[in-house]
């Protein structure tokens, strides 16, 4: 089935919600909603597999599938996310050696579905800000810079109070769900504990947007606390980067990002997290950081 079409009008008023609080909950159709329930069913039962039926599905080298607990880090590498993931790349979608997943990893083709349902969100999203802040600038091409993530907690395995330290993404924006309790914002107002209902999707923005709107807009820190619960947690993340072969210039010019290439920082911005840059796994020759969990703190 097609995913829901959305009409970016609806959005307008969720722009000035942007610019009044710092992040935004995005309303979702009830077949949306079915789609994201479905990944997130199929999610459980990819995760509980062995190490070695999980590493099946595991390329690194174009950053896409299975990675495991440790090369990605927040803040410093003595601190890695203490999350499993898995990633699905629009880019990736061409690749002839990857087409054997959509059989073999029902939960591969669960995630570029829903990648299909927030992509049209963001698309829409996207226009209802370049109508508010730049009605004449040219589409902004995100489709290919862009992936879908789902992180894979189990709280009582770590003693540790945050899964993830605080942080922002370094992308364009973030579209969030989650299943349980852990997000907390850094606004202004002081750290706000978060959830998504089931029925909405919260929306962050990141470096990159603060770019494009001449600093309007803040990036907006997170963090994931630990409550130590004995049952998963799921996160599904719509990471949105523009596209790296475009010339990108901002909606809002200002002081702040005068003299500013845009595509050079997002090519660059993974690498603070230990992950590759967009050219590097784009090409096929990304390196994650080597780690060493066991030696690192819980």
């Amino acid at each position: 089935m097609p995913p829901v079409a959305v009409d970016f009008r609806d959005y307008l008023p969720l722009v000035r919600q942007l610019e009044q609080q710092g992040y935004i909950r995005i309303p979702i159709a009830e077949q949306t909603r079915q789609t994201l329930d479905r990944c997130f069913d199929l999610a459980n039962r990819y995760f509980a597999q062995s190490s070695a039926d999980k590493q099946r599905f595991a390329r690194p080298e174009i950053v896409e599938g299975y990675r495991e607990l440790g090369p990605e880090y927040s803040q410093v590498p003595e601190r890695p996310d203490l999350t499993e993931s898995f990633s699905a790349w629009n880019r990736n979608r061409e690749r002839a050696d990857l087409a054997g997943w959509a059989t073999a990893c029902p939960f591969h083709a669960a995630l570029r579905e829903a990648g299909d349902s927030l992509e049209l969100i963001t698309r829409a999203m996207f226009k209802a800000m370049a109508e508010t802040w730049a009605p004449a600038a040219p589409e902004l091409r995100f489709y290919r810079g862009t992936y879908v993530q789902l992180n894979y907690y189990e709280p009582a395995r770590h003693s540790r109070e945050l899964l993830q330290d605080s942080h922002e993404d370094g992308h364009l924006i973030t579209v969030l769900r989650s299943n349980a309790p852990g997000l907390e914002l850094d606004l202004p107002s002081g750290v706000l504990p978060i959830e998504t209902n089931g029925n909405d999707l919260v929306m962050m923005p990141g470096a990159l947007l603060s770019l494009m709107t001449g600093n309007k807009i803040k990036p907006c820190y997170h963090q994931v606390r630990n409550n130590h619960r004995n049952t998963p947690r799921c996160s599904m993340m719509y990471f949105v980067n523009p596209e790296i072969d475009q010339v990108l210039k901002p909606w809002i010019s200002n002081e702040t990002n005068a003299g500013i290439d845009i595509i050079e920082r997002a090519n660059a911005a993974p690498k603070q997290f230990g992950m590759p840059t967009l050219e590097d796994s784009l090409t096929g020759h990304a390196e994650t950081r080597a780690h060493n969990f066991a030696g690192a703190a819980q």
